[in-house]
Order: structure tokens, then sequence, then C-alpha cells
């Protein structure tokens, strides 16, 4: 909701999504248990009563979901200003910071599957540690200083063992418990990879580590390739290709390719999300895979929307040619967009953060650009102190670059 909305202006998916967090707060974990305050990963399947589900276990729950939905409420909350979804994004991140714990290389900062009640570990391992770095640091963003020492703990420990070791696993409820450590999946490396990629961090060789994540997936579970097109499985315990982590490897290879320069990924990028765009039918249902039997005509929720939609508005961002030339479409923001509204050759949007940037692609040659009451200028040449707005004709693309929560583009 949080890509589709600004890139749309439909306001029904915010209610839908605030349904959907307020089901998941019914089933908070109770004081009395060792992980109180934790949400659940996941249900039964076919049913709606998250307490716990598949190879996790009933009353059972990944501490790696805790820190997604925890990051999740906190974007809620600077979306609508209701307060309720910071405290439960808060619980979610002191409940984590309670259980942290120094990590190896067998060893997470805190573990993959976990009991709630005792806190007994189900399985020790998972690489999928960036949710709590991001729901960390937004909020030491947001005032919380004392979630620095947790967000720098977690990331030294990923920078000293799966960014050296590649031993990229852990996410998925599904898959039976793995002491061995021996499955490898794409989501964990590529996220990484993602937020490297955005974070760009000056103690860490980023530029050559995002490109090496998307080769090391490529090599790891690529499938054949299909017309120049390189599906993705999602990992080796599961070892099928589908359109939802395909469209992340390509969302990945697109943004690589805009800030390197390197027309190759773009390529790579174009013609793997044109294989992904075949999981989604006419009547608007996004099949998994096209393995048959066991993913053929199956559609999951979460590989349909949630992890394939948002990557395909990510390469619109990267490869604005690849947005419709005919609307006027809002495709990535720094921050979180809390109100946007579209008229003909008029923008009007509104941000959480003061200062931020984002992209678009529109139908019209900006007349002028506002940040709160003042007129920004179109700049020639960018600095990381400049404020103000470019805009490339050739393609339609406009970037503001703001320094106030409202902005007005008219044409």
């Amino acid at each position: 909701m949080l890509k589709y909305y600004p890139y749309s202006g439909d306001t029904s998916f915010i209610d839908i999504t605030q349904a959907m967090l307020d089901h998941l707060l019914l089933y908070v974990v109770p004081e009395q248990e060792n992980w109180a305050g934790a949400l659940y990963a996941s249900a039964e399947p076919g049913t709606a009563s998250y307490s716990g589900a598949r190879a996790d276990g009933a009353l059972a729950t990944e501490p790696d979901k805790v820190a997604q939905v925890g990051r999740a409420l906190v974007d809620f909350y600077e979306l609508t200003g209701k307060e309720r979804y910071l405290l439960a994004g808060k619980r979610c991140a002191d409940v984590l910071v309670a259980h942290l714990r120094p990590g190896d290389e067998s060893h997470s900062p805190v573990p993959f599957r976990v009991d709630v009640r005792s806190g007994a570990v189900l399985e020790e391992y998972t690489s999928d540690m960036i949710p709590l770095v991001r729901l960390f640091e937004e909020l030491d963003q947001l005032g919380f200083a004392e979630y620095q020492e947790p967000a720098r703990q977690v990331m030294n420990w990923i920078e000293t063992y799966p960014l050296r070791n590649n031993r990229w696993k852990g996410y998925f409820e599904d898959i039976r418990i793995d002491p061995e450590n021996g499955n490898r999946d794409q989501l964990s490396a590529l996220e990484t990879a993602r937020y490297l990629l955005e974070k760009k961090p000056a103690d860490l060789n980023w530029e050559t580590l995002v490109p090496g994540l998307i080769e090391w997936v490529k090599r790891t579970l690529g499938g054949p390739s299909f017309y120049s097109a390189e599906p993705i499985h999602e990992q080796k315990y599961c070892f099928f290709v589908m359109g939802s982590h395909t469209a992340r490897y390509a969302s990945l290879c697109a943004q690589w390719s805009a800030w390197s320069g390197n027309r190759t990924y773009a390529e790579r990028a174009i013609h793997t999300l044109n294989w992904a765009t075949y999981m989604a039918a006419e009547n608007g249902t996004v099949t998994v895979g096209i393995d048959r039997p066991d993913y053929y005509n199956q559609c999951w929720f979460t590989d349909g929307y949630f992890d394939y939609v948002p990557h395909f508005i990510d390469c619109m961002a990267a490869l604005p040619q690849l947005a419709p030339a005919d609307q006027d479409h809002l495709l990535s923001s720094s921050g979180v967009i809390t109100h946007i509204g579209y008229q003909p050759r008029k923008i009007v949007y509104h941000t959480f953060q003061a200062t931020g940037q984002q992209v678009l692609r529109v139908t019209f040659k900006p007349k002028n650009v506002r940040s709160g009451n003042r007129e920004l200028p179109e700049l020639t040449s960018r600095d990381e102190k400049s404020r103000g707005w470019s805009f490339d004709s050739e393609l339609n693309v406009l970037r503001v670059f703001h320094d106030h929560n409202d902005v007005e583009i008219t044409g």
C-alpha cells in the first residue's frame, strides 16, 4: 500500500491495510508470555486465527516477522498519525531488543523460530535480519535513540557473517526446520542488497556487495533462461521458479542499473519482469508459479500482492520508461506519502518527513513546483544540499527535492 497508494491515489487501500493490521493486533502475545508484545508470523491455512502454523508449530512465531510487521505498524503511524500503531510497533521492537544476542555463524541475533510462551528456540538461524535494522533505524529517526545500538549490533552481525559466507536462509514458515542450515533462499539476500543500495553505508563496500548478491542469487537459485528472462527459484528446499521472487530479482537488477548505469542489468530486469507478468491473470489473481502439479493455479495472497506488485513499481521508479506514458504517477518517495491527489496538469501531495525526494512520470511539462509557500527552482545540476526539481523532457520524468511536507506541481 505504501507504494501503490502514491502510484494510484486510491485511498481504499489505506482502509484495507488498516483492517489487516487491526486483525493482526487482536492476536498480540499476552503479557505473561516470554515473547509478550510480539505478533505471530502466520495462521493455519484457510483460517484467520493467528497463533502459529505450519513448520513453526502452534504458539510459535518468527522474530524476523515480528520486526517486519513492527516496521509496517510504524509506517502506518507515519501515514495516518494514529499513535496506537506507533506504540504497537515499538512493542515489537522492545521484545526483539529484550531477546537480542551476539550471534555467530550458526546463531542469528534473534532465532528464526521461537515458542512464544517459554522462549524456547525452535530453530536458531535466519539471515533475514534487515527487518530488525529497518525497524530500529526508523524508530531512531522518530526520536527513540535507544534503538541506535541494537541497529548497529544487528548490522555488524550481517556484515560479519552472511555478507561474507553467503549463508542466506530462513524466511518461509512452511519449510521444515533446518538445523543443519542447508537451505538457501533469495529473499534475505536480495532484501539486504536493496537496503545497501538505498542506504549506501559509508563503512561497507556496497558497490561490490550489491551486484555480488544479485549474481549469487542468479548462480544459486536462477532457473534455465527463458528467451533471455531469468526466472528465480524460491529456495533450495522448495525449488520452484515463482513470479514474486522473479519480480524481486528484476527490481534489484533495475535499481542497480539505475545507480551504476550498467544497461545490461536494465535489460535483464525488463526481460525477467516480462516473465513475471505471466503470473497475473485478467481477473486480478496472481498464480504462484508455472510448475505442475504443485503450484500451477495456486494463488497465495503474500506472493500475489504484497510480494509482487511493489517490485513492478520499484522497476518503474528505477527505469521510468517502463511506467505508463499517458498517465501521471508518483513512482517512488524517500519517505511516506500521507496524501496525494491527481488532477489534469496538477499533482498535490503531502509527506510525513519535511525533507525528501520523489520521482514521478507525468503527462505534462511542469510550470512550477512549490514546497510549502516557496517556489522551488529548476535545477541544472544536483548536489546533496540543493532543493528544487529537474525534468527529463524526453521521458517526462520529474524529480522533486523538497524541504516542506506539502508539494504542489502544476503544468
